[in-house]
């Protein structure tokens, strides 16, 4: 059996662990299995590699979730120009996006690409916050509230309220005051917040009629009963890895340190916290590297390669796998399983709660090959095996760093709201996936892929109970031979 390096590593730690030795990468063919969160944080360790990679694995998602802050809300900036097609904004205020995403867009990971993004951070300590948005009537949308460790308790929308949300009222975790009367709360955990909202476009033609709607959507503080304003731009710390002098190697650390510096400790990550002292992370100074030894720097640099490697390999294992495809079921709750929220950070950072919203992601074929544009692929839905939703499905092909790719016809995402796209005579559904333009007959269910490796995501909005319980997948990802594509009548007989 041959063995992927990520999952050599993976197992390299796991006997770590065991062994509680600093590792050496394991002869090729030796048999292993993803690593997972309980083998990777079992007992305690002094190793300066394992503590690496405990950190970059329980840091990763909090550091992606403050880049991501960082990057919208432009601290040295704050007020630069921006793209209609990214929903950014000074900190404390709601930026709304004009465009749906395309190949420019380069916030977060794997935009999705149909609907348009109302965006803000928050600094609790600023708060609080009342956020008004208005009557959406049969349109779908949902407001998420993101956590600074890249989970979501907390969303709100068509599904939970209708066509109107209350007044949503957001405050920080010491917050003990006045809530205004019919308000919905929404507490943070730590001091910094995401608030996304998500409005449906159905295509260029009713891009005016959403932009009406966010027109009215309002982020104010609020400093007492009807006395709502415009939040001030707070300060914050820039990111320590801009530094010139941190080592490369550990520049994911450097990160870490700056969050922790503003992170509230909590009972239950008390203990991890604590035992990366060591390896000069606290949340009193962020990272101290250059007390460390070149030996020990060494052995972290290893652990921090290492640990990203083990998050890359579980992004292919998110969940239950079939037919290529992988779905994870836990949505955005992660509880303690720091590894599965890492890889979700990795490739899908920010994803609604399963309820919401449910994000199968290919990175394989049905042979169990990586996919790939320079191959002809079809995705063939038999009628009972449609997506089953109660709002709307997309497919969306991204590059493998999770940016959408620039093709012939502008066509990043393919559903059920796609214009033209026709169905079988017995009610089947199927996609091809290529780089070469198919040509007239089979252009409407074309999805355009790059000449290099790539991923799908699928997205469900609203799924049904028989996709929330795992009952119903996706269909594998059938490599086949241009010559012998089906025509634009689906997968059955003409």
């Amino acid at each position: 059996m041959s063995i992927s390096v990520p999952s050599l590593r993976a197992f390299a730690v796991w006997l770590a662990l065991a062994m509680n030795i600093i590792v050496t990468p394991v002869c090729a063919g030796q048999t292993s299995s993803p690593a997972n969160t309980q083998q990777l944080f079992a007992g305690e360790s002094t190793d300066p590699y394992m503590l690496a990679v405990r950190a970059t694995i329980w840091g990763y998602p909090l550091v992606r979730a403050a880049q991501l802050r960082e990057k919208a809300t432009q601290p040295s900036h704050p007020l630069a120009p921006r793209s209609k097609t990214v929903a950014t904004a000074p900190i404390n205020r709601i930026g709304q996006a004009r465009d749906l995403a395309g190949p420019d867009t380069r916030i977060g990971v794997a935009p999705n690409n149909d609907t348009l993004y109302s965006l803000a951070f928050l600094d609790t300590k600023d708060g609080p916050f009342q956020l008004d948005t208005p009557n959406f009537k049969h349109r779908y949308y949902v407001f998420q509230f993101g956590e600074a460790d890249s989970s979501t308790l907390t969303s709100f929308g068509q599904s939970s309220h209708g066509s109107k949300l209350p007044p949503i009222f957001i405050v920080g975790p010491d917050y003990r005051g006045h809530v205004p009367k019919g308000a919905q709360i929404v507490r943070s955990t730590q001091r910094y917040l995401m608030v996304a909202g998500r409005v449906l476009v159905d295509g260029p033609q009713d891009l005016q009629k959403v932009h009406r709607l966010q027109d009215q959507i309002r982020l104010r503080q609020w400093l007492g009963p009807n006395r709502l304003v415009q939040a001030p731009i707070a300060s914050q710390r820039i990111l320590a890895s801009e530094a010139d002098d941190v080592p490369k190697g550990l520049a994911l650390l450097a990160d870490l340190g700056t969050v922790l510096e503003d992170w509230r400790v909590s009972k239950e990550d008390a203990g991890l916290i604590a035992s990366l002292r060591p390896i000069g992370l606290t949340t009193d100074n962020g990272f101290r590297y250059a007390q460390l030894s070149p030996s020990v720097r060494a052995a972290m640099e290893r652990g921090v390669a290492d640990g990203l490697a083990i998050i890359r390999e579980k992004t292919r294992h998110l969940g239950t796998m079939s037919g290529g495809w992988s779905t994870s079921y836990a949505g955005s709750r992660f509880g303690d399983d720091f590894l599965l929220r890492a890889a979700v950070a990795m490739d899908q950072i920010y994803v609604l709660d399963k309820d919401e919203a449910l994000y199968p992601v290919a990175h394989l074929d049905a042979q169990g090959r990586q996919l790939d544009g320079r191959n002809t692929y079809i995705l063939c839905f038999r009628k009972q095996d449609l997506p089953p939703v109660d709002g709307f499905w997309s497919i969306t092909l991204y590059y493998e760093k999770g940016f959408l790719a620039a093709n012939s016809i502008n066509r990043y995402s393919i559903g059920d709201r796609t214009p033209g796209i026709v169905y079988g005579r017995d009610g089947s559904l199927g996609l091809l996936i290529q780089n070469e333009d198919p040509g007239a007959d089979k252009r409407s269910n074309w999805l355009p892929a790059p000449r290099e490796p790539f991923m799908l995501m699928m997205r469900l909005y609203r799924p049904q109970h028989r996709a929330v319980d795992a009952q119903w997948h996706p269909p594998a990802i059938q490599p086949i031979d241009m010559a012998s594509a089906p025509g634009s009548e689906g997968c059955g007989p003409p």
